[in-house]
């Protein structure tokens, strides 16, 4: 990985940045397995994505060079499956594709080919050897709109003579969750657009959104199929391996084909998008891309001057978990008024616990205040009740309201406290304060009186909450009717959150409320008063997980306690926190991070795999989750004034795994810590963004 970052110099005129590179060669891309289990994805800003293996095979249901959000930044559906690509050069014939069947079967030829895999910023670029010639393919989306282009160039001497490049586009319209069952006489419309060149409409369905297959550069041809044109029985290994459905039929109606000579280009675009957008928006598109990344960058360097090229990486890898509404009236920008965070890809969306706690480091340690305060002000509108929404549907309706099982979360309402804090002492604007205020105190009000679930301020100062059959807390896996980790009561971690939300109000109620700020000042020390008294546990030298709804102490060790310590360290003893802190490193610290339970529980379970009952079962108990890793350095930094860098050191490598250029959402309890879960989660970048930037204003 490479990476030069500007910076200004006493004697010497500025750097230009250059973007970080991820490249991987035959090292990796020779194993078959290697190059099926990694997986690259670019987004677009609004929700939808492209992504696959890096030896070209879709490997999920969610895989696809277009999937587009038609309700931004959700509604994601696939379009596009992929495109199989053969080779013709000097009367050799070079297969490309490689897909699995769920007969066993497997094309594996194009990874014979395939020699370098780059990952310039967040794009991808894949570079096959052919004889003495070479294909470049690289892909990218348009910022702010579904479209997606797949570029190919044939670089070699003039002795090679022309490529004939045959593509199979494979085509799809469902919702990224499903799949596909083709039929006989189910025939995708496929349409030359009358007025433009290289230029053809999809449509599955007479209902089905139309959208269009282009071509830039070289001259595009289709070639009809005459007969049905289903590829049938696709194999998806990892739906398998996670118990899922793991077959698919895609349609391919013909072939497009192209005659390049060497130093030429083809560039076809898939996109939902009128063609006079995309014959306006093509020019210069990759570079327009590549200069936006650059500027977050910059941007980034202005915060944290000491940015390296791992670091780089994540400050990128944040940007694709941002999201808004597309401006229709400025095709390529976003609406200034929205923007979400979406916590995972592939299969999440944007929820209100993931958004909160990821806010300070994909935003605020990124030097991206403006879209922080827009953030925290879009999802002001959805508080109801004096709660943040859990989560928003996958397929949302018009009416701005959502149902009441959505808003099914204790804490995700005290982390957006916690993130506005954060943003008014690293922005230094309070006007959002004077703003919110109003709402905010509203929150308190119905904290102290009561709310959904239970929700509700006890007697000794503490916030309690629960309810039959229902998860409030980040511990949220259920398996039917089966709370796994109910963790009703009053949990560890919950109160510390409540008792800093206590203290922002004080704060803002200082500036905009002062004779209010006594009253929220009292709701915090009442915390403070009782919290070491009822949490720790003297026997076991850790602090309780829980008290639980009878009032008993519940002993599990989890890794709870270090997120209260991060967030309001004041309410602890120094040296109750460091024998807290060193059984946590006895028994839930990893090189990856903590652990959710430690391995001498009996409900501990060491590896997360199998089916839905067997992965959400195992979801918080060991698992390791790499997020908890932000608050445990903050816990060390404050406590121990232990240097973290080394929680920081395991990622250069992580970086290179399942996802490319991303970081898990979660990984299997022992050794070797297999990567598992989200390809790309926002809370496990942020956190280490966060932690990154306290490690490098420490040093």
């Amino acid at each position: 990985m490479a990476i030069s970052i500007k910076r200004p110099l006493s004697d010497q005129p500025e750097q230009e940045i250059t973007l970080p590179v991820i490249s991987l060669g035959r090292e990796v891309l020779a194993g078959e397995n290697e190059a099926l289990e990694r997986e690259w994805l670019v987004t677009n800003a609004i929700g939808g994505y492209a992504s696959a293996s890096l030896a070209g095979a879709n490997t999920r249901r969610y895989h696809g060079l277009l999937v587009a959000a038609f309700q931004p930044p959700l509604g994601r559906t696939v379009l596009l499956g992929k495109l199989d690509e053969t080779v013709n050069i000097a009367g050799q014939s070079f297969e490309l594709a490689v897909n699995e069947w769920q007969s066993g079967a497997a094309s594996l030829e194009g990874l014979r080919y395939l020699q370098q895999f780059e990952l310039e910023g967040t794009l991808p670029v894949f570079s096959y050897r052919l004889g003495e010639a070479t294909l470049i393919k690289k892909i990218w989306m348009e910022y702010g709109l579904n479209t997606t282009y797949i570029q190919y160039s044939y670089e070699g001497p003039e002795s090679a003579g022309p490529l004939q490049l045959e593509l199979r586009p494979l085509l799809n319209n469902r919702d990224y969750h499903g799949d596909t069952h083709g039929s006989p006489d189910w025939h995708f419309k496929i349409e030359a657009e009358s007025g433009v060149e290289q230029s053809w409409t999809v449509q599955a369905w007479e209902e089905a959104p139309r959208w269009r297959l282009m071509g830039f550069g070289a001259k595009l041809n289709w070639k009809r199929f005459e007969k049905n044109g289903w590829y049938w029985n696709f194999r998806y290994r990892q739906e398998q391996a996670r118990g899922l459905s793991a077959g698919e039929d895609m349609y391919c109606a013909g072939t497009l084909w192209a005659e390049l000579q060497p130093g030429q280009t083809l560039t076809v675009v898939a996109s939902t998008e009128l063609p006079e957008v995309i014959v306006t928006l093509f020019p210069g598109s990759r570079e327009r891309e590549l200069k936006r990344q650059r500027s977050l960058l910059e941007r980034a360097c202005e915060v944290d001057t000491r940015l390296d090229a791992p670091g780089a990486s994540l400050v990128l890898a944040a940007d694709q978990f941002i999201a808004g509404r597309p401006d229709w009236a400025r095709p390529g920008r976003l609406l200034p008024e929205y923007r979400t965070v979406i916590a995972g890809y592939h299969w999440f969306g944007d929820w209100g616990r993931d958004t909160m706690i990821s806010l300070p480091g994909l935003t605020l340690a990124t030097g991206r205040y403006s879209e922080a305060a827009v953030i925290l002000r879009s999802f002001a509108r959805f508080i109801s009740r004096g709660m943040l929404p859990n989560r928003f549907p996958d397929n949302p309706a018009a009416s701005a309201t959502l149902p009441e099982s959505e808003y099914n979360t204790v804490d995700a309402t005290l982390w957006y406290l916690d993130a506005l804090g954060k943003y008014f002492n690293a922005s230094g604007d309070w006007s959002l304060g004077k703003e919110l205020y109003p709402i905010l105190t509203e929150i308190i009000r119905y904290h102290v009186e009561g709310t959904r679930f239970n929700i509700r301020l006890a007697a000794d100062g503490l916030l309690a909450s629960g309810a039959e059959g229902v998860q409030l807390t980040w511990m949220d896996a259920k398996v039917g009717d089966w709370v796994v980790t109910p963790r009703h009561g009053k949990p560890i971690e919950i109160n510390a959150l409540w008792y800093r939300a206590c203290r922002v109000l004080e704060e803002l109620s200082r500036f905009f409320a002062p004779d209010r700020a006594a009253y929220y000042k009292g709701l915090a020390e009442k915390v403070a008063a009782n919290f070491e008294q009822i949490y720790w546990n003297k026997e076991a030298s850790y602090y309780y997980d829980l008290i639980n709804e009878f009032g008993d102490p519940d002993t599990t060790l989890r890794p709870n306690q270090i997120i209260a310590m991060a967030v309001a360290p004041e309410l602890f003893t120094t040296s109750k926190a460091q024998a807290a802190l060193e059984k946590v490193r006895e028994y839930l610290l990893t090189p990856v991070g903590l652990r959710s339970l430690t391995p001498l529980d009996p409900a501990y379970r060491p590896t997360y795999g199998g089916d839905p009952f067997s992965r959400d079962s195992a979801y918080h108990q060991g698992t390791i989750w790499p997020w908890l890793l932000g608050p445990y350095g903050q816990a060390l930094r404050h406590f121990a004034g232990v240097e973290n860098a080394f929680l920081l050191a395991p990622f250069i490598e992580q970086l290179k795994l399942a996802g490319i250029g991303q970081v898990n959402e979660i990984y299997g309890a022992e050794p070797p810590y297999p990567p598992v879960g989200c390809i790309a989660q926002a809370w496990s970048v942020a956190q280490l963004l966060e932690l990154s930037q306290i490690l490098n204003k420490q040093e």
